[in-house]
């Protein structure tokens, strides 16, 4: 089966149909994670309504091990981008996005370098 994705409106540069699929999938973790944290705050349980993507980002990014040591930097570092991200100003959020998944990719870069 072949989805077809609206290619998303990213940096101006040509990216591969995976690539801007993982782009896509971390602005909504982002944006997600960030609305859920934030109906916490004022007192709604949203242990019942997050959607985790990151279990998909980082098989299609190509993490091959996903350890706990992988997770706790994951979510530490989802955390710090979500930090940045500003509802309903789309450059910054793609921005953000963008900046995620380039640390991903260095991270994962780490761990293949590591490996060898």
């Amino acid at each position: 089966m072949k989805i077809e994705l609206k290619t998303q409106n990213f940096p101006k540069f040509e990216l591969l149909p995976n690539q801007d699929f993982i782009l896509f999938l971390i602005k909504n973790e982002l944006l997600g994670t960030k609305f859920m944290n934030q109906l916490n705050t004022v007192g709604i349980d949203t242990s019942f309504g997050g959607i985790e993507l990151g279990e998909a980002i980082l098989s299609l990014m190509g993490f091959k091990h996903k350890n706990d040591k992988l997770w706790e930097w994951y979510h530490a570092i989802l955390k710090t981008y979500i930090a940045r991200v500003k509802f309903g100003d789309s450059v910054v959020i793609r921005s953000v996005a963008f900046d995620f998944y380039v640390a991903l990719r260095v991270r994962l870069h780490i761990e293949e370098e590591s490996k060898n």
